[in-house]
């Protein structure tokens, strides 16, 4: 390689994140297991892990919190178990873009020394680990996003995102960065810095996209108690489904963007927002109470003062909600286990003593491309300007667009006239939500629409094409909230079942399901509420867990 090549940068960054994991953490050689020998490594880790290792990265993090609050866990111990499980998770798929480990562990004893010296807690995340998407801006590190010409220049306290300070205020602990795809925008995560990210419940598959795959994939393993993400079209949503997650995409003003990592874009600000994800649902609702809208945040200029509403969850408690269930957007029918848990949710529910009517509301397919082509309206210009500056080739989903289509930015007019349309369409979608109060028996609009994140169960990575599910929340700016409900069982979703397909797109969805690659995989949903219902939605997806334990013991 020749000194300074984009190259030999990109084998220098892939280099210092193997030398920050200790000698006892890496696995011998030999004993990572090739694809072919071991697709599935979710039980990999432990065989590495000693047995309080073990206890404390698979324990429920609000008790870890307990324990480490009430003394009986250091943060060292819990800071060092979570460091040495992300290393693992790293070299089984290929997650991790930055790990700090040794900055985290003494940022985990000077916590310890704190409250022993004090008997007090630095805040209500004392001691907690938590990982960032590599958008994110940390004191000391590279952003590099996916760039090789983003390498180089480290963050400062006055840089350091909006959001990593507040996870510091309440005590939590940044020790490490994940990947994300080269423009921050593909369905999948590849680069030319890390390459691509695995599933760990099937390293021949992807562990979703666009932005919070690395995410998804660590925290599938018990990496990370939780971590952050980003959203413009399902970044965060998708890999939470395709790896069992919970995840919470809020809508724009309730958590900051201020000094999160982006690449220029004609998308309006408003449409990209962060996003939260764990494998713990308690935990997802405390960050949340913890984070949204809080006035220290009120630096970030798109700041919604708009602190956490306890009422919006109280006022549920007086009466029984009502869901929708949107099983096909008229499009693109999803994969047969995502058809499934749709039916069976709605009989759980059902059975459960809740109303739940069908969700017919304005096409979503037609919205979604003009929210594309509003993204797409400058021509990328920017994308491909960071591309060019290292000298460093586009990785294979962008070749085609890369090489043959010129950025050619849209008339100001039709800009102008995409955007309008869109606006037409919002609203239009919030007179749809208000008339479902014809539809229920309370005379009360639907509380929240349950529907898929993707019309697929899983894919092979670069075959994730079709977005209407996933990216309608985004072009609406509503809320939603990823939980899981099962697993890909090639016995119970048989890839050829009564499908007609409705277009040759439909068609390929279709073809790309395979039930014997795919089974094993964890299937899951998500439930949508309207703008900064946040507070609401995750409430619901509180009750349908609920009536999922219920139904799971009424009907054994």
């Amino acid at each position: 390689m020749i000194p300074g090549s984009w190259e030999s940068r990109a084998a220098a960054k892939r280099a210092s994140v193997l030398s920050a994991i200790p000698s006892p953490w890496r696995i011998p050689n030999g004993q990572v297991p090739t694809v072919k020998d071991c697709s599935n490594v979710m039980e990999i880790p432990r065989r590495y892990l000693s047995q309080e290792e073990l206890t404390i990265t698979e324990t429920p993090p609000m008790d870890t919190l307990v324990h480490i609050h009430a003394g009986i866990w250091s943060a060292e111990a819990v800071v060092r178990a979570y460091c040495h499980r992300a290393a693992i998770a790293h070299q089984l798929v290929n997650c991790l873009t930055d790990a700090f480990f040794d900055t985290a562990i003494s940022a985990a004893m000077q916590l310890d020394q704190y409250y022993r010296e004090t008997g007090s807690l630095k805040g209500p995340l004392h001691g907690l680990p938590v990982s960032f998407m590599d958008r994110f801006r940390i004191t000391g590190r590279e952003t590099a996003a996916g760039y090789v010409s983003w390498l180089g220049p480290t963050e400062t306290a006055a840089t350091e995102s909006l959001i990593v300070r507040h996870m510091r205020s309440l005590g939590a602990i940044p020790f490490c960065k994940t990947n994300t795809p080269q423009s921050m925008m593909l369905a999948e995560t590849t680069n030319n810095i890390h390459g691509s990210t695995h599933n760990p419940y099937n390293r021949m598959l992807s562990s979703g996209g666009a932005a919070g795959v690395g995410e998804g994939a660590l925290l599938a393993l018990k990496g990370s108690p939780i971590g952050w993400g980003t959203e413009f079209a399902g970044s965060t949503r998708i890999p939470a489904v395709f790896n069992g997650l919970y995840s919470l995409k809020v809508s724009s003003g309730r958590l900051p963007m201020y000094g999160v990592a982006a690449a220029r874009t004609s998308l309006p600000t408003r449409n990209s927002t962060i996003a939260m994800i764990s494998w713990d649902f308690a935990l997802l609702q405390l960050l949340a109470k913890l984070t949204l809208g809080l006035p220290n945040l009120q630096e970030d200029p798109g700041y919604l003062d708009m602190p956490w509403r306890q009422f919006k969850v109280s006022e549920l408690g007086t009466r029984r909600p009502v869901f929708a269930v949107l099983e096909f957007d008229e499009n693109i029918q999803p994969q047969p286990p995502v058809r499934r848990a749709l039916r069976n949710l709605i009989h759980i529910l059902r059975s459960t003593g809740y109303q739940v009517i069908d969700w017919k509301p304005p096409m979503h397919a037609p919205a979604v491309e003009r929210y594309f082509r509003i993204i797409g309206a400058d021509g990328a210009q920017a994308t491909r300007e960071h591309i060019k500056a290292s000298g460093e080739p586009p990785v294979p989903r962008l070749k085609d667009w890369y090489d043959n289509r010129p950025p050619i930015p849209l008339p100001l007019p039709e800009y102008l006239a995409l955007l309008e349309a869109q606006e037409k369409y919002q609203a239009g979608y919030q007179t749809y939500w208000k008339s479902t109060s014809k539809l229920t028996t309370s005379k009360i609009p639907v509380d929240g629409v349950i529907m898929p994140v993707c019309a697929d169960a899983a894919c092979f990575e670069n075959s994730l094409t079709y977005f209407g599910y996933s990216a309608i929340v985004n072009v609406l700016d509503f809320t939603a909230v990823t939980f899981p409900v099962g697993f890909v069982d090639m016995s119970l979703d048989p890839g050829k079942d009564s499908f007609a397909s409705l277009s040759q797109e439909d068609e390929a969805v279709h073809q790309s399901y395979n039930a014997n690659a795919f089974h094993g995989c964890p299937v899951g949903l998500q439930l949508m509420c309207r703008r900064t219902e946040e507070e609401k939605a995750l409430r619901l997806v509180e009750m349908i867990l609920q009536a999922q334990t219920q139904a799971s013991v009424f009907f054994g």
